[in-house]
């Protein structure tokens, strides 16, 4: 059994539900209805304990599927007390590391090398390894994907979305760029670590026909009811994806950090800091007008900055002091525009 959850007249509720084998397929039922707030359904009858009501476990029972208490307190453990929580979490993952992992059966190693979809282990990849390059997939065990099989659709993407929950915003689009395996359409060096330098408008192209093709795809979406339109777990990635553009910090910073080891190693004094620049300063930079600046979404800024930067790099000529300085406009520019505009 899993936690599921449904947006209706902009509020969230809670239900409990299950992945059961149907013609050959996993499809999801529900088995509770939780309302907004599962928590009412906690009892705490002192000390570092909590218990379920009974109400949960009769009508799970009445549904006639077979449940284990340690499964139904998962679901619930989002819900408890803070400070129940933070006495109990040892003693839960003590018990993680020292349950003993079984081999796989010939039933899971059958399902998740045959049937499970390719998106999900790229995504399990990059969750748990944050492995960018996914072209080493077929050297991950077997096993890896264990907690993957005799799922619905459904649960693996409620699950998803709770792992999505750690990720950093600056790696969302990152993380799309890796399970769609954008890499594979590049021949640059750069695609397999830095895809930043890649050609943003190509890249967006494909990223939308892959979006597009796992829509349409069958297998991935079997045992699921389909609505007309992009479904909405695949809206998110459209999200992450275009609200959330690559950081450039990473590839530029190494280059920064490189030129000033080059030109200024041997200086007994580190020279002064310089202070942020203002927008005037930033609009000298980056040759436009405060206005224009002020109006720009994040990803036109993005998109300037990447032209900017490629032409003013010292390795294709640019004054390195110069690329600093565009490299602190971007920086300042990025605090000062709201993520999703």
């Amino acid at each position: 059994m899993y936690l599921a959850w449904k947006e209706q007249n902009k509020k969230r509720y809670y239900v409990i539900r299950q992945s059961v084998l149907s013609q050959g397929v996993y499809v999801s039922r529900d088995l509770m209805d939780l309302g907004h707030d599962p928590s009412v359904f906690l009892e705490y009858p002192g000390g570092r304990s909590f218990y379920i009501h009974e109400q949960v476990e009769e009508q799970l029972n009445a549904s006639g599927t077979a449940w284990d208490y340690g499964d139904l307190e998962d679901v619930f453990w989002p819900f408890v007390s803070p400070d129940i929580k933070r006495s109990l979490q040892g003693f839960k993952s003590r018990d993680a590391r020292n349950a003993r992992i079984p081999e796989l059966t010939h039933q899971e190693d059958e399902f998740i090398r045959n049937r499970l979809h390719i998106i999900d282990k790229r995504r399990y990849n990059y969750l748990r390894l944050g492995e960018l390059d996914q072209s080493k997939l077929t050297r991950i065990p077997t096993k890896f994907y264990r907690p993957l099989a005799f799922k619905s659709r459904d649960e693996l993407e409620h699950l998803f979305i709770n792992m999505e929950g750690s990720l950093n915003p600056s790696e969302y689009s990152l993380y799309v760029y890796s399970f769609f395996y954008l890499r594979r359409f590049f021949d640059e060096i750069i695609a397999g670590k830095m895809p930043q330098g890649l050609d943003q408008h190509r890249l967006d192209r494909l990223f939308l026909q892959e979006v597009c093709r796992l829509d349409r795809d069958v297998s991935f979406w079997k045992g699921h009811a389909r609505k007309k339109g992009l479904h909405k777990y695949l809206r998110r990635y459209v999200i992450m994806y275009f609200d959330y553009p690559f950081s450039t910090g990473n590839i530029l910073q190494e280059h920064i950090r490189d030129f000033m080891a080059r030109n200024r190693a041997g200086f007994e004094q580190p020279r002064p800091a310089k202070k942020e620049p203002g927008m005037e300063e930033v609009g000298t930079i980056l040759g436009m007008s405060v206005q224009k600046l002020k109006k720009m979404s994040m990803r036109e800024l993005t998109r300037i900055y990447r032209r900017r930067a490629l032409k003013m790099h010292p390795d294709k000529g640019g004054d390195h002091e110069e690329f600093i300085r565009l490299n602190e406009a971007y920086q300042t520019l990025l605090k000062k525009i709201r993520p999703g505009t």
